[in-house]
């Protein structure tokens, strides 16, 4: 679940009907309906829904915009840009792939006291991450047509992303110089710093030995694309056929080895079904065939996938220390419970790491 909602809804519904009625030229009429926020995923974004309605000219026109804040209070990443996630979306547009339609991007506090985006409301439902997909809810109930659908619809976005050209320096704003030049070392330097903020001090013995397994085995790479960052399906909406509308949430997106994307994907849907001890539904392509439509898509190599794997759980397990500090900090979790360390996805990284 995101963290409670902290805003006065009502003086939110009213600040944000008179900024976006100076967004609307020419617009009369304005009705704006608060829908809330989402309720079973988005640890570390406030985000809020609206359903907006106004005439222009004789026409009457109906909308559902989502106005996403930059995040105050308890933060689960280090940083948070918000104009990144705005910008890749404007960028992706133009290149076939189904991001929602930004609309404006406020850079100032002055509106809200934080800076925000709003974009077009997407139709269709996203896979849930609480509970996990696999063992309730729509996709559950779903046939194994559409599943494979679901599955297929996330790999296919994923490679049209992956086959998008950087060479013209588009995306240069995913570039992160300051922390390496090598695109790997930038992600690696990322979040072994992240670790370090995370734990403050303490000592995460399966962390520990996963970093030290990554600066040992760091592949050498020859390869680079936009990586989407958090990318699997519970961040894709789908239509009730499977069909993908709208590919989602770009707070991770970097530039890199696009296998990290793949194996990421992969990585976090084993740790929602066997890391939970749930049975993956059937109807769900495999690894060996997700990596093999996934190379013929892009032309890319899945070689370093063992890597990227270890570093997936790695960096899953890093972002759990702090989404749990934050269901601690907002009381719905309880405290000296070491959930932090000992959750679902810390079993899943130490076997793995016991492979290889």
């Amino acid at each position: 679940m995101p963290k409670p909602q902290e805003r006065d809804l009502d003086a939110t519904k009213v600040i944000f009907s008179n900024w976006i009625e100076t967004k609307l030229d020419g617009a009369t009429d304005l009705d704006v309906e608060l829908l809330g926020g989402p309720e079973n995923t988005g640890f570390s974004n406030e985000t809020l829904s609206f359903n907006v309605s106004y005439k222009l000219e004789d026409t009457r026109i109906k909308t559902g915009m989502v106005l996403r804040f930059y995040p105050e209070g308890f933060f689960v990443f280090p940083d948070y840009d918000i104009h990144k996630q705005f910008l890749i979306m404007q960028k992706l547009a133009d290149h076939d792939i189904k991001v929602p339609k930004v609309l404006w991007y406020e850079p100032s506090d002055e509106v809200f006291g934080t800076s925000f985006y709003v974009m077009e409301m997407a139709s269709g439902d996203a896979p849930s991450d609480n509970p996990p997909f696999h063992q309730e809810g729509w996709v559950a109930d779903s046939s194994e047509e559409v599943r494979e659908r679901i599955w297929w619809g996330w790999v296919e976005q994923m490679a049209k992303i992956h086959q998008v050209d950087i060479a013209n320096e588009d995306f240069k704003f995913l570039n992160r110089p300051e922390l390496s030049e090598d695109y790997l070392d930038q992600e690696l330097n990322y979040y072994f710093n992240f670790h370090d903020w995370a734990m403050d001090g303490e000592a995460h013995p399966v962390a520990d030995q996963a970093r030290e397994w990554l600066k040992t085995n760091k592949p050498k790479p020859t390869q680079a694309s936009i990586l989407w960052g958090d990318c699997r399906c519970a961040n894709i909406m789908y239509d009730p056929d499977g069909q993908v509308s709208a590919v989602l949430d770009w707070e991770m997106a970097a530039l890199g080895d696009p296998c990290m994307d793949l194996a990421w994907g992969i990585a976090i849907d084993d740790c929602n079904s066997k890391g939970v001890h749930v049975e993956r539904l059937s109807g769900f392509p495999g690894p060996v065939a997700t990596i093999a439509k996934w190379e013929a898509l892009t032309g890319f190599s899945a070689d370093d996938f063992d890597y990227y794997y270890i570093l997936a759980l790695y960096k899953f397990t890093v972002i759990m220390v702090k989404v749990v500090r934050k269901l601690e900090h907002y009381e719905i979790m309880p405290m000296g419970m070491n959930a932090h360390i000992n959750n679902h996805v810390t079993p899943m990284l130490e076997a793995k790491l016991k492979e290889l």
